[in-house]
């Protein structure tokens, strides 16, 4: 069967992002005394700190995702606040919170991008736990309608490598497996992932980094930028005897 679709991670494969953790916590303390909250810097970083690593433990044993909104709704509950899930000051929070980021687009993905949906259909498949961040991000790199399919992590409730993320990517798709090739820069989520639903797994490796080769997991097919995609794909349809 031939290779129909082609699914891509995010960070880290279409975009380079960079942030400061301290600038972008303080940011949300500065948007939430505008809001009203009275709280102590101090005690709000040691009550947020404390439910991101419940999170993040519960995330590292079973791969579970939960929305940043929900880490902040726990955090001000920890701090005695009653405030619901659903409030629109925690939507607004976590928009400053992701709005310290800077994000570029890899120079080679808008041509690749272009010239793969001609013959392929395509699919994002991220870990992250603000898909409205993510959602908007497409938006203004005017990338988004080059996917036919957006699966996020915080939208499923399950992060790479699990393997239900990237069977929702595939029933999105209407696809089986050996139609598809995934491409990642995270041997552990992206490779692993991939090829334990069956999917065909790319590895680029940008920075030619040793260690993202290393253990043992190892990608099917390996390049170090996106151009090399297209040529890629090729081969592997000619290697199925397609």
């Amino acid at each position: 069967m031939s290779v129909t679709a082609v699914g891509f991670d995010f960070f880290g494969t279409l975009v380079d992002a960079k942030a400061d953790v301290n600038d972008c916590i303080s940011s949300m303390c500065s948007h939430l005394h505008r809001c009203g909250f009275g709280f102590n810097d101090n005690d709000f970083l040691e009550s947020y700190r404390a439910t991101v690593r419940g999170y993040r433990t519960k995330r590292n044993e079973g791969l579970r995702e939960v929305n940043n909104r929900i880490w902040l709704h726990d955090t001000l509950k920890r701090m005695g606040y009653d405030v619901k899930a659903t409030d629109p000051v925690l939507f607004s929070t976590v928009e400053r919170y992701f709005g310290m980021w800077q994000l570029s687009v890899f120079p080679d993905v808008y041509e690749v991008l272009e010239r793969i949906r001609q013959e392929y259909r395509i699919g994002l498949v991220s870990n992250f736990t603000d898909s409205g961040f993510l959602l908007r991000s497409l938006r203004k790199f005017g990338i988004d309608d080059y996917f036919e399919t957006i699966v996020v992590s915080d939208t499923i409730g399950w992060r790479k490598p699990h393997p239900r993320i990237f069977q929702n990517f595939l029933d999105s798709m209407n696809i089986e497996a050996k139609e598809a090739v995934y491409v990642g820069d995270n041997p552990e989520a992206d490779i692993k992932g991939a090829q334990n639903t069956g999917i065909t797994a790319v590895l680029i490796n940008r920075q030619g980094d040793e260690g993202r080769k290393q253990g043992d997991i190892i990608p099917d097919y390996t390049i170090s930028s996106l151009m090399e995609l297209e040529e890629l794909l090729s081969a592997i349809i000619n290697s199925n005897g397609s």
